[in-house]
């Protein structure tokens, strides 16, 4: 009996959460990210503190709130002729003008790395008829842990984006 009750409870939950995101607004697109590694890491010759990456994003917005999920292909992560991807996902106040948290983490060389990056975001969503653009900077904190050869803390980076998304508000 106490297994039923806990799934009925998990079905009402889990129909609540899909109604509330039909209700909200769901916007999907793409676009492009540039990444600059910041402190002690640009004096290591063997590391390049610049990368572009290539972003997919799905945001659902629902009056000043707003959940984002994006995915970042970064062919050269670092001069190191590896491909990173890397999951992150965002919670946002704001409408034009926007800000919020964010977490993600890297995969790069067949593994994930052992620490996640925290980032605060600052952006502005031109809407208009079904498309809109997003342009963001953010600020990561992450530790260095996976490239130890480095000879650095952390990989903290400034970054700078632009997003082309089409659905509904």
């Amino acid at each position: 009996m106490k297994g039923k009750k806990t799934t009925t409870i998990l079905l009402m939950v889990c129909l609540l959460a899909i109604a509330t995101a039909a209700e909200a607004g769901t916007r999907l697109g793409g676009g492009i990210h540039y990444l600059r590694t910041l402190g002690e890491i640009k004096d290591v010759p063997e590391f390049d503190e610049n990368a572009f990456g290539l972003m997919g994003s799905v945001v659902f917005t629902d009056q000043l709130f707003r959940l984002e999920a994006d995915l970042e292909v970064i062919p050269d992560f670092g001069g190191s002729d590896e491909m990173m991807l890397q999951p992150q996902a965002y919670g946002m106040i704001g409408d034009l003008i926007y800000g919020g948290v964010g977490i993600g983490i890297g995969y790069i060389d067949g593994s994930w790395q052992s620490n996640p990056f925290f980032a605060l975001r600052a952006g502005v969503d031109f809407y208009a008829g079904g498309l809109d653009l997003d342009l963001f900077a953010s600020y990561r904190f992450q530790k260095a842990n996976d490239l130890e050869y480095l000879g650095s803390d952390d990989l903290n980076s400034i970054t700078f984006g632009a997003l082309v998304r089409f659905g509904s508000k």
